[in-house]
């Protein structure tokens, strides 16, 4: 198992929760946060200068590091994960976090978008029309189309997950399958994802939207040959189940 190496910026953060959720007035020594965080005492004064240049805290030399500010921090969150680059359980995995974002996203879209996302939204699609026609830089346009989905939903935080696994569903399509461009089965129901968004149907988007996925990782599996463990899931990706189901 790798051992993360954590940075003053990782340290940084932690020391910030640390004042929130503990309630801090003062902050520990240099050698208990050292040992409470596993970092050498050097992070530990980087880490500090920073939250005093930031004025959450200051050091009054012989007397300890005092909490200035428990409101208003900035605590950044990193979304990281590994991935095997020849994993179609990995696709799978990743399309399902997709799925689950992307949901949430549509429903967001169809309750707050505004007339001008909307708008934006049409010119995604269009493009997307276009592309699809000319199969020119069509893996580009439908990255567009679904990264306005997420844009429109006014909510950053389910914008930023979704970019890191966009990201890694892109390297994954290059390795193990091969290719610039992936759900090509799903491609002409954008358009009717889209309308339906427009005209504010949830349970029509969604419906449309379980459609492409599901035709998404069917088309993992007929290029990866790799068949889930999971029977319900294969039932969800082929829509045909087995005598006695």
């Amino acid at each position: 198992m790798k051992t993360k190496k954590r940075t003053s910026t990782d340290v940084v953060n932690k020391l910030k929760k640390m004042i929130v959720l503990e309630d801090l007035e003062r902050l520990p020594g240099e050698v208990e946060l050292s040992n409470r965080l596993g970092v050498s005492r050097t992070i530990i004064r980087e880490a500090l200068r920073v939250l005093e240049y930031e004025g959450v805290t200051r050091t009054v030399h012989g007397s300890g590091t005092f909490v200035l500010k428990r409101t208003s921090l900035k605590i950044l969150f990193n979304v990281n994960f590994e991935i095997e680059t020849d994993s179609a359980r990995d696709i799978l995995d990743l399309i399902e976090l997709r799925s689950t974002l992307e949901r949430s996203a549509i429903a967001l879209a169809v309750s707050h978008a505004s007339s001008t996302d909307i708008e934006e939204l049409s010119l995604c699609m269009d493009r997307l029309s276009r592309a699809m026609a000319t199969r020119e830089n069509l893996g580009d346009t439908d990255a567009s189309f679904h990264k306005k989905l997420f844009e429109i939903s006014h909510n950053r935080f389910l914008r930023e997950v979704f970019d890191v696994v966009f990201d890694g569903l892109e390297v994954l399509w290059k390795s193990p399958l091969g290719l610039d461009t992936f759900g090509d089965a799903g491609l002409p129901l954008h358009r009717d994802l889209y309308e339906a968004i427009r005209e504010r149907n949830l349970d029509v988007a969604l419906e449309i939207y379980d459609r492409i996925i599901n035709l998404d990782r069917k088309d993992i599996m007929d290029l990866t040959g790799y068949k889930p463990k999971s029977q319900n899931l294969q039932h969800s990706i082929t829509g045909v189940k087995k005598d006695g189901d």
